[in-house]
């Protein structure tokens, strides 16, 4: 029996790693380690996003609904042995940006496709799109109209490859009403409501 693509591709990668391993070794220079954590972490991100195409994928061929779970996240706890929680974060984050199919079966881009970008370039990680993804979908970005939402999602994917995920989430958009110090006249026509939308830069960045 022919071994599969993806046995060829885990020896492969195995390989790699067992030659990276090596080549940090007591002879490695101080710039060729720090060198080996920038590959690695190029390495973990490049991974994370193959983890959720494929989580995508499973999850549009209906193959978690076909072995009995009710959630891809439950399918992932068991297949994977994770905690709901880092479960949970890799279906919000396939579901934000990954393509989607319509119901007439055309390819739809990701909900989130400025973040799905810089994600796929490899410029942010998992951790900085799951911040992204809880911001994008709460409450208050809820209240932003369309066109100023996606200019947030935009300058949050800009934002993510330069500050880390805690320091996205800090310097959120939020949405705000301005306040009055008196009470207005019920006969003066007030303006409306506004959403302002503001990215703070995050203290010590």
């Amino acid at each position: 029996m022919l071994p599969s693509p993806i046995a060829n591709a885990w020896r492969l990668l195995d390989d790699a790693v067992d030659a990276l391993a090596a080549a940090t070794g007591p002879g490695a220079s101080a710039a060729e380690l720090v060198e080996t954590l920038r590959v690695r972490e190029s390495v973990t991100r490049r991974l994370e996003q193959l983890g959720v195409q494929t989580v995508a994928e499973l999850d549009r061929r209906g193959t978690f609904a076909e072995h009995g779970y009710a959630s891809p996240t439950r399918a992932l706890q068991d297949l994977l042995r994770l905690d709901h929680g880092p479960a949970a974060q890799r279906v919000a984050v396939a579901d934000a940006v990954c393509p989607r199919i319509g119901l007439d079966g055309a390819v739809l881009p990701a909900k989130l496709p400025a973040t799905a970008e810089v994600f796929a370039a490899g410029t942010t990680s998992l951790a900085h799109v799951a911040v992204l993804t809880r911001l994008l979908a709460s409450p208050p970005a809820g209240r932003l109209t369309p066109e100023i939402w996606a200019g947030a999602e935009i300058q949050l994917a800009d934002a993510a490859t330069s500050y880390t995920p805690a320091s996205c989430s800090s310097g959120a958009p939020r949405c705000s009403r301005p306040s009055t110090r008196t009470a207005p006249n019920p006969t003066t026509p007030q303006p409306p409501p506004l959403n302002e939308l503001r990215l703070t830069r995050p203290a010590g960045v």
